[in-house]
């Protein structure tokens, strides 16, 4: 089978061949290294940058430079590449909630459902630090468990799913998704908004995370946060040079020093600010 130079880029960037059968074994391996291979940051969006979800570019920007991005670029990736070798995929869009109390959001996330061998699956390369590793099975309401994460998925009536994850001793609700149809013309909808309405959690967080099997590795503002089996370690952010080593060393993203000290006084330095203030008041 052959594939464009985009989507064989893919597969090449996370050390993969083009399997000879289908089989949902090559589909975890695909959303497990491409979520520890490629960084979910929010670094396009709040530099102001274009975005396009051409799967080319994408290709290109994630793989070939090397400079991640959010929702609607990698699962976009993901999605045209199962849907070229042959597997049942459909794009689906959800409500981030990132709460257990109902609230109104709009469709800003991008997922997709496959079906192999009569099971659904929800696969998802594009949620960040709280995202799973591996296809998740639509069985209501059974646990799963994906690297360090366990996870459960909700039917909510009318055709809507919810997907929790396992937060201290109770399950926390991170996005809705339902069986509507949807295309890429609804997908640009909701990436304008996304990087563009000032009031997007992307245009106001400075966010890069890598997920691994047993380490989850996340910059959010003015903190690196670190997840493993021995629990979490926050370190702050106390300088540009210390972001853009961070950025270097644990995302393998290398920005201009004039960028990163952008960043930093954006993002980082009012924290810190804040953070004195409450020390010494």
């Amino acid at each position: 089978m052959s594939l464009s130079p985009s989507l064989q880029n893919y597969v090449s960037g996370l050390g993969l061949n083009i399997p000879q059968a289908l089989s949902i074994e090559f589909v975890k391996a695909l959303q497990e290294r491409h979520v520890a291979e490629f960084s979910f940051n929010s670094l396009a969006v709040v530099l102001g940058e274009d975005i396009s979800l051409d799967v080319e570019e994408i290709s290109q920007k994630i793989v070939t430079r090397g400079l991640g991005g959010y929702c609607f670029e990698h699962n976009k990736l993901t999605f045209e590449l199962l849907k070229a070798l042959g597997y049942d995929v459909q794009l689906k869009l959800a409500r981030v909630l990132n709460n257990n109390v109902e609230r109104e959001a709009g469709r800003t996330h991008r997922v997709t459902l496959l079906t192999f061998e009569g099971v659904i699956y929800l696969v998802d390369t594009g949620f960040g630090g709280n995202g799973p590793i591996a296809p998740l099975r639509l069985d209501i309401n059974s646990q799963q468990v994906a690297g360090l994460d366990r996870y459960r998925l909700l039917a909510k009536g009318e055709g809507e799913y919810d997907l929790q994850v396992v937060k201290g001793d109770d399950y926390f609700t991170l996005y809705r998704f339902d069986n509507a149809a949807y295309t890429d013309a609804d997908c640009e909808l909701g990436h304008f908004y996304s990087h563009k309405n000032s009031n997007a959690v992307f245009l106001k967080n400075l966010m890069v995370t890598l997920k691994k099997q047993d380490q989850t590795v996340a910059l959010v503002n003015a903190e690196l946060i670190t997840r493993d089996r021995h629990g979490e370690q926050k370190q702050w952010i106390e300088s540009p040079e210390s972001l853009g080593h961070i950025l270097n060393s644990e995302f393998d993203i290398a920005l201009e020093p004039a960028v990163v000290e952008h960043l930093f006084i954006r993002f980082v330095a009012p924290i810190l600010a804040e953070d004195k203030v409450g020390v010494t008041s």
